[in-house]
């Protein structure tokens, strides 16, 4: 989503503004003022709208999630397959084991973002490795779509 277009339309609606008020210097000097201080809200309402929008697509795609992610500073909507997260192949068990060393504060957060989830901290390190390692396998996926408003 490219906020830079949006805030390039609302410069030209408020310089359309300042021509009909007939050039006056000190409307044109309101009008700078304005569309400087307006620049962070217009890319909070894109983030908003793309919330939005990512809910709603959420709402259509049965069995994917859609996350408002930021890319190059622009909110972006991620679809990815709830599928995508899968621990394990069916019927495959769970005893291959890693020894892994953590700094205590990294292990304090897994185990609070496990127990936020509700879920023991091995499932969630599970879950949590698995979606990445499939979120780097399909980096160059695309979904591609149209959106109805």
């Amino acid at each position: 989503m490219d906020t830079t277009m949006a805030m390039t339309r609302l410069e030209g609606a408020i310089q359309q503004q300042v021509i009909v008020a007939g050039g006056d210097p000190e409307v044109e000097t309101a009008a700078r003022a304005i569309l400087s201080a307006l620049g962070p809200a217009v890319r909070q309402l894109a983030f908003d709208l793309a919330e939005q929008a990512a809910a709603e697509v959420a709402a259509q795609l049965p069995g994917h999630h859609v996350d408002v992610v930021l890319s190059a500073g622009e909110p972006t909507l991620r679809v990815r397959s709830e599928s995508g997260a899968t621990s394990s192949t069916p019927g495959e068990s769970l005893d291959a084991r890693i020894t892994l060393r953590l700094p205590p504060t990294l292990k304090e957060l897994i185990e609070t973002a496990a127990e936020a989830k509700g879920e023991s901290v091995n499932t969630w390190l599970v879950k949590t490795v698995s979606t990445s390692a499939d979120e780097g396998r399909r980096r160059n996926r695309r979904v591609t779509g149209t959106i109805e408003t």
